[in-house]
């Protein structure tokens, strides 16, 4: 373990350079800085790849305005921190170009990073229902087969739904699937939180964890995000993270608050001990991405932001201090570039030394 922690502390201090990002194969011959590591050895990716399957505090992020090319890499994969566990995709996923395919694959297979299909799970048939069928939610359920007041053609249809959200990740080998549940949350768009009734969570749940998530088998993810305390308890054991989104957050009482509601909802299926080390505590980055997050206060009274507070914030549980799940941003790349900090990413890579500091 030791062997990879050396390797890690190299990744920290990257410097990403401004260049195409689908020349990313040609950097080596073209400029002398590494490129988000991609001159590096062998050994080092290797080791790369062995850290992410170690016990640790994740580094996780949404990231959005994916391109896999363009005249920088804050639109590709390949200009995230190597640092960086796993993504959720927050667009572009459903139909991804040959370049964006070649960046994920990239991504994947060198550096171990995973990427996660992300959306609402409100309506049924959202976000894949051929456009063809798609003008109205009764053009939506015909086409899913959801037949109102029939119960048994309701559940078909979210089983053909949850089945059709897998055969995506497949189609594209994308790595499991984020749910985001914010079932009682107001919304800037018409909803009736279909998928919130009679119990019909838990037939897409059922479905789901067939496929992705630790009752799978496959190793692709099933985590949620949003109310993550506001499922039914027997699911706690499906998921492989809980991902909170704990933002403008001012100190560590709002985390531990996260936390206590998580276990008083599921210690009954998974021991807290357990549902801290799955815990993600998260930043809103489309707001506060330049500043390293809202002002927090630590316990001692230290000022620093929000993503440094949350990197530093250790649960207790039982008395005893756990590793949590990980820290993570919403609109992680517009953190890319911070005038005044050398490199891209600055807060976050702050944010992975503190939690998995390098051993000595």
């Amino acid at each position: 373990m030791k062997k990879i922690f050396y390797f890690i502390i190299l990744l920290f201090g990257a410097i990403v350079v401004n260049t195409a990002c689908d020349d990313w194969t040609e950097i080596e011959t073209l400029h002398s800085q590494p490129m988000s590591g991609s001159s590096m050895s062998e050994d080092y990716y290797a080791n790369l790849r062995a850290y992410k399957k170690s016990d640790h505090s994740v580094t996780f992020g949404w990231y959005g305005n994916w391109t896999g090319k363009g005249s920088s890499l804050e639109n590709c994969l390949v200009g995230l921190p190597d640092s960086v566990d796993f993504i959720s995709m927050w667009g572009g996923w459903k139909s991804p170009t040959p370049e964006m395919l070649k960046d994920l694959k990239y991504v994947q297979e060198k550096k171990g990073t995973k990427a996660l299909v992300v959306f609402l799970v409100l309506e049924m048939g959202d976000q894949i229902t051929p456009e063809e069928y798609n003008a109205t939610r009764a053009d939506r359920h015909k086409f899913w087969g959801w037949v109102d007041g029939d119960e048994e053609a309701i559940k078909a249809s979210i089983v053909k739904f949850a089945n059709a959200i897998c055969d995506t990740i497949d189609k594209y080998n994308y790595d499991g699937f984020d749910m985001d549940w914010e079932i009682t949350t107001a919304q800037p768009f018409e909803t009736n939180r279909e998928m919130g009734r009679e119990g019909r969570i838990d037939v897409f749940l059922d479905t789901m964890s067939k496929r992705v998530g630790p009752k799978s088998g496959t190793g692709r993810y099933l985590v949620v995000d949003g109310e993550i305390s506001n499922l039914p308890a027997k699911y706690a054991s499906y998921f492989d993270y809980f991902i909170t989104q704990a933002y403008t957050c001012t100190d560590e009482h709002i985390l531990n608050s996260r936390l206590s509601n998580l276990i008083d909802k599921y210690s009954s299926e998974v021991p807290a001990e357990e549902l801290a080390r799955k815990l993600i505590v998260t930043e809103d980055f489309e707001k506060y991405a330049q500043m390293g997050g809202y002002d927090f206060t630590a316990p001692d009274g230290t000022k620093m932001k929000s993503l440094e507070g949350m990197a530093r914030w250790n649960p207790v549980v039982n008395g005893k201090k756990i590793r949590k799940g990980g820290v993570g941003t919403y609109h992680m790349e517009y953190e890319f570039y911070v005038p005044g900090y050398e490199g891209t990413y600055p807060f976050l890579r702050n944010a992975t030394r503190i939690m998995n500091p390098p051993v000595k």
